[in-house]
């Protein structure tokens, strides 16, 4: 406590000194802390916009869609009994906020003198209206059971195609047989997913009249939606064990298993955030060592006066990392303090980002300030100040007693 409480004498003693550390501290904490919150965001961001437009939290499968479903999609559709019992099981789930099903297949969409190729998604209008909050109707009305023949166009197909909102189209596909039919659908509207590539070739339509098309009463999956996306393994698990007990031959896959865009752009990004933690702590690191090695010049003849009166070396290293104990302590308090006021400030204004590679919607700049970052950022700010006391103690503790005495 003696060694404290001189080590704090001495911080408030050579405040002008002290600042700098200080100012140098908080710069650290307060970049890791906004950038880190920054991620975090856009994670998230990223995470529960593909869940809530594409993905949902589970997709379960007819065994054996995933190795070859996509070369005989229609061999693996999951039969209208085993649906049935399906739906039933998992919606009796209390972490189940919703189950609906989709049929998917590629077909070929004419105006009557342009045609393109198409990915069309079969849906119960009512049940991917919750599900599907983050796709955004950019034109039109959106889809209803009632309306059979109605159907919402990908923003980017919609207007390659230069469509207007009730106009009449003709979707061909090859049947689950494997026999060619085509059905008129109306565009109701335009949609966008966020995701610019799909929005290119995308189109929702009514699942019973994606069935008549296909000549199948089946579907290709059925998409779960949670209440808390933390709950998604705990429920795989669960609904594992439930259909290999009643010998169901269906398989799961996570939204994590799905979303390879999504933990692509989360490894880019932590190798950016690694470089520029590294960046920050070694601008840091010499602005407090430069500092701290000012100070031990500037006192060198207390240093030789502590060391006359029988002061040992480690014991004039423990003063110096005390008070830098102390400075990054304060600094990483006050860096806290003051990223938790930047971030709610960042993001109380509203600052809409530019919209972002391959997606074709902005949004706004927000930064979490989760109790794990601000600890570990204001840890790294402490831990930092200590390391970079040591050279410059070191230093201070192996000066010769009659040489520092000099400068007195």
């Amino acid at each position: 406590m003696l060694k404290l409480k001189l080590a704090l004498l001495n911080v408030l003693r050579n405040g002008r000194r002290s600042f700098i550390t200080l100012l140098a501290i908080q710069f650290g904490v307060i970049s890791l802390i906004l950038m880190g919150g920054f991620f975090a965001s856009m994670y998230e961001g990223m995470r529960e916009n593909v869940i809530r437009s594409q993905l949902g939290h589970i997709q379960i499968y007819s065994e054996g869609f995933n190795q070859f479903g996509s070369q005989e999609p229609e061999q693996y559709l999951i039969d209208p009994d085993v649906l049935k019992q399906v739906v039933e099981q998992v919606e009796g789930l209390e972490q189940v906020a919703l189950v609906t099903p989709r049929l998917n297949f590629t077909g070929l969409l004419t105006d009557g003198s342009k045609s393109l190729a198409v990915i069309v998604e079969g849906i119960n209008p009512d049940k991917e209206a919750l599900l599907s909050s983050a796709v955004r109707l950019t034109q039109g009305e959106d889809l209803f059971d009632e309306d059979l023949e109605g159907a919402l166009i990908g923003d980017g197909l919609f207007n390659s195609l230069n469509l207007e909102i009730g106009q009449s189209l003709t979707l061909m596909a090859t049947t689950a047989d494997g026999s060619f039919d085509a059905r008129d659908i109306t565009a109701t509207g335009a949609i966008s997913t966020g995701t610019r590539e799909v929005d290119n070739r995308f189109i929702r339509m009514n699942l019973k009249h994606a069935q008549e098309l296909m000549y199948t009463q089946g579907v290709t999956r059925l998409v779960v939606l949670l209440n808390d996306t933390n709950q998604t393994e705990t429920v795989m698990a669960l609904l594992q064990a439930q259909f290999a007990e009643k010998g169901l031959a269906l398989e799961l896959r996570s939204w994590s298993d799905l979303a390879d865009y999504y933990h692509e752009v989360v490894n880019l990004f932590d190798g950016i955030f690694t470089v520029v933690q590294f960046i920050v702590l070694v601008i840091v690191l010499l602005g407090i060592v430069n500092t701290m090695v000012m100070a031990v010049m500037e006192r060198t003849p207390e240093i030789g006066t502590i060391r006359a009166m029988g002061a040992t070396r480690f014991e004039i290293i423990s003063l110096f990392v005390s008070e830098a104990f102390i400075l990054g302590l304060i600094g990483s308090v006050l860096g806290v303090v003051f990223s938790i006021l930047l971030a709610q400030g960042i993001t109380a204004s509203e600052i809409m980002m530019p919209t972002p590679p391959g997606s074709s919607q902005t949004y706004p700049i927000r930064i979490f300030t989760e109790s794990d970052l601000l600890l570990k950022n204001a840890l790294f700010g402490l831990a930092i100040a200590v390391i970079s006391s040591i050279y410059p103690a070191v230093k201070a503790s192996r000066m010769v007693i009659t040489q520092a005495l000099r400068f007195a």
